[in-house]
C-alpha cells in the first residue's frame, strides 16, 4: 500500500530502524511510545522496507555495527520522506537524504525522547496542514468536488411507514454487525503486523544487474537504455599551494575539499562524449556505480577510452576499485580506488588512491605501451588481486588488499597541457561476474599470490636479443626514445639495437629499461655486448636509478 493511498491514522506512524537486541533503542522506542506516538520497531528486513510508508523514519546508528546492519541499510535505501540520525556514539554520518542534524543517544534516553517527539510532533503539525491546505487548493481547483451547500435546498424522501423501516433494521442489523467486525479484525491485524517487533521475516534476495553480464556500446548518464546507475564525479581533493618561503616552519596545511560540477557527458551515436570545462589537471571521470552495494569480488570490466581534443599530457584512467558509492563515503571519504593510469605517449602506472587523501599512496607498477590515441582496457579483480591489460596485452597483475569491496568502475581523462576543454570518447563498456578462486581470507590470498608471482618472475630471467622499445617483443618494459629529449636515435637490427648519438651533444643519453613492471628485485646481475667499432672512442655508462 503507497503512502498516499493509506488512511491518515496509518500515515502518521514513526519507524524506528535499529540492530536487534540494541537495548539503548528499546528504551528509546518505549519512551516514545508512552509520550503518544504510535511505534514501529523495526529490527528486520521486511519491517524496514516500510520506511517510506511512514511519515517519519528515525535511524539508530552505531559507529561499529550500522553497516552491517540488514534493516538499518534496508530502511536508508528506503529514500524515507522524512530521515532523522540517532548517533549511540560520536561518528561521521553516512551519506543519506538526511533532514536534520543529529541526535545523540548517550546514557539520557529520557531526554532525547522527549526532543525527539517535539520535533517529530511539529513535524507532523506542518504534515498535517500542509495535507490540509492541499485539499482546499483541490477543492477551489475543482468546484464540483465541494460538499453540498448547508443552505442548499433539500427533499427529503418521503417517509415510510414505521412498520416498513423497522423490518428494514431488523433485516440489516446482521450484515452491518459482520462488516464492522470485519474492519476491526483487518484493522487490528494491521496495526500488529507492523508494530510486532519480535516479526520473523525470511529476508529474500533480489537479483540485480549485478549478478549478470552487462554490456552497452554508449555508457553514461542518460546514455545507457539499459538499467546500470552511472554517476558522473563531482568533488575531489587538492593541497593548497603555499608560496616557498611561507612553508619554513609549518606544517602541511589540510587537503581542501572541491566542488567540480564542470565536467559534461554528451551522448554521441559511437560513444559518449565526457569533457572537462574547467580543472583540467584532474581526473573528470564517469562511474558505473552501485547504489552502496559491493560488486562481486571477482569480476572483469573493459571499456574503450578515445582521445577527442587532448594534449601529449594526456592521461586516461581506468579504476577497479572506487569507494565513492560506499555507504562509508561522504565529504571527508569516498576517494579510495586501484587505477590504471594511461597517457596517450604510451606510459602506463598501477597505482592506489587514498580513501581520504585523493592522492596516490603507493605505486605498483609501471611500463610503456605503443602510442595510440584510443586504447581498450580491461581489468581482472578477483578480490585483491586484479590483472590490467591494454589493446588486450596482459602489463602487469597487481596485489592490494587496502579495499575489502568494490563500489563501482570508474573512468576518466586528465590532461594538464591543454589550454581548452580537453575531452574524450568512451565505448563499448562490458561487465562480467565471475565466480570468486581465491582460497581463504583476502589477505591470505594476496599475501600467497604476490610470493607466487615473485618467485615465478625470479624463477626465469630476463633475456632479450634485441633489447629497446618496439625491438624487444617480450614483456620487458622499456622506455621509447625520442630524439628531441634524448638526443639520439634507435634502430632495430637484426643483431642488436642501434644508437646513434647527435653530432655535438656532450651530455649522457640513455635507453631505461624497468625490467617487467618497474620494479627491479633487491638482488639481480646485468649483461650486455656493446659493439663501439663506431663510436669514435666514446664511453659506455651504466646508470642504476
Amino acid at each position: 500500500m503507497g503512502y498516499e493511498m493509506q488512511p491518515s491514522f496509518l500515515r502518521r506512524r514513526v519507524l524506528v530502524a535499529a540492530a536487534p537486541d540494541d537495548r539503548k533503542a528499546i528504551e528509546l522506542v518505549k519512551v516514545m511510545r508512552s509520550l503518544g506516538l504510535t511505534v514501529i520497531m523495526a529490527t528486520t528486513i521486511g519491517l524496514a522496507a516500510q520506511a517510506d510508508e511512514v511519515a517519519v523514519c528515525v535511524i539508530i546508528l552505531h559507529p561499529d555495527t550500522w553497516r552491517g546492519t540488514p534493516s538499518i541499510i534496508t530502511a536508508m535505501r528506503q529514500h524515507p520522506r522524512h530521515m532523522i540520525p540517532v548517533l549511540e556514539a560520536p561518528m561521521n554520518l553516512p551519506r543519506g537524504s538526511w533532514a536534520i542534524e543529529p541526535f545523540y543517544l548517550m546514557d539520557a534516553p529520557l531526554e532525547t525522547a522527549r526532543a525527539l517527539v517535539g520535533l517529530i510532533r511539529q513535524h507532523l503539525q506542518t504534515m498535517l496542514e500542509h495535507e490540509q491546505a492541499m485539499s482546499l487548493q483541490q477543492t477551489q481547483l475543482h468546484p464540483w468536488l465541494r460538499s453540498p451547500d448547508a443552505c442548499a435546498p433539500t427533499f427529503p424522501p418521503p417517509k415510510k411507514p414505521v412498520s416498513n423501516l423497522l423490518h428494514y433494521l431488523l433485516l440489516s442489523w446482521p450484515l452491518a454487525f459482520v462488516l464492522c467486525v470485519s474492519f476491526l479484525a483487518y484493522y487490528f491485524f494491521q496495526l500488529n503486523a507492523t508494530i510486532n517487533t519480535q516479526a520473523n521475516t525470511t529476508p529474500t534476495v533480489v537479483s540485480t544487474w549485478r549478478d549478470h553480464p552487462y554490456s552497452v556500446a554508449v555508457p553514461g548518464v542518460g546514455c545507457d537504455p539499459g538499467s546500470a546507475d552511472w554517476i558522473l564525479s563531482g568533488a575531489y581533493k587538492e593541497q593548497p599551494i603555499e608560496p616557498a618561503e611561507s612553508k619554513a616552519g609549518r606544517a602541511t596545511p589540510p587537503a581542501q575539499l572541491i566542488q567540480d560540477k564542470s565536467i559534461i557527458s554528451t551522448c554521441q551515436q559511437d560513444g559518449a562524449l565526457l569533457t572537462h570545462i574547467s580543472h583540467y589537471d584532474t581526473f573528470a571521470s564517469m562511474i558505473f556505480a552501485s547504489k552502496g552495494l559491493p560488486l562481486p569480488q571477482h569480476y572483469a570490466t573493459q571499456i574503450t577510452a578515445t582521445s577527442v581534443n587532448t594534449s601529449p599530457a594526456a592521461v586516461f584512467k581506468f579504476g577497479v576499485r572506487d569507494q565513492s558509492g560506499s555507504d562509508m563515503s561522504g565529504t571527508e571519504s569516498g576517494y579510495g580506488n586501484d587505477v590504471l593510469q594511461l597517457g596517450v605517449n604510451g606510459a602506463w602506472e598501477l597505482v592506489r588512491y587514498g580513501n581520504s587523501s585523493n592522492a596516490v599512496e603507493k605505486r605498483y607498477a609501471r611500463g610503456f605501451v605503443t602510442p595510440a590515441q584510443s586504447y581498450k582496457l580491461s581489468a581482472d579483480s578477483n578480490g585483491p588481486v586484479m590483472s590490467f591489460s591494454i589493446n588486450d596485452q596482459h602489463i602487469a597483475t597487481i596485489i592490494d588488499a587496502a579495499y575489502a569491496d568494490s563500489y563501482g568502475i570508474s573512468f576518466g581523462l586528465r590532461d594538464p597541457g591543454i589550454h581548452t576543454p580537453p575531452s574524450v570518447l568512451f565505448s563499448h563498456f562490458s561487465y562480467m561476474p565471475l565466480a570468486a578462486t581465491y582460497a581463504g581470507t583476502p589477505e591470505a590470498s594476496a599475501s600467497a599470490t604476490a610470493q607466487a608471482i615473485k618467485t615465478g618472475m625470479l624463477a626465469t630471467p630476463y633475456i632479450a636479443s634485441v633489447p629497446g622499445f618496439g625491438c624487444d617483443p617480450g614483456t620487458g618494459q622499456w622506455q621509447p626514445i625520442t630524439e628531441a629529449d634524448q638526443h639520439i636515435s634507435t634502430r632495430c637490427t637484426a643483431h642488436g639495437l642501434s644508437v646513434a648519438q647527435k653530432q655535438g651533444i656532450r651530455s649522457v643519453s640513455r635507453i631505461p629499461f624497468y625490467w617487467q613492471d618497474g620494479n627491479f628485485p633487491t638482488n639481480y646481475r646485468l649483461k650486455v655486448t656493446v659493439d663501439l667499432k663506431r663510436s669514435n672512442n666514446a664511453g659506455l655508462v651504466w646508470q642504476h636509478a
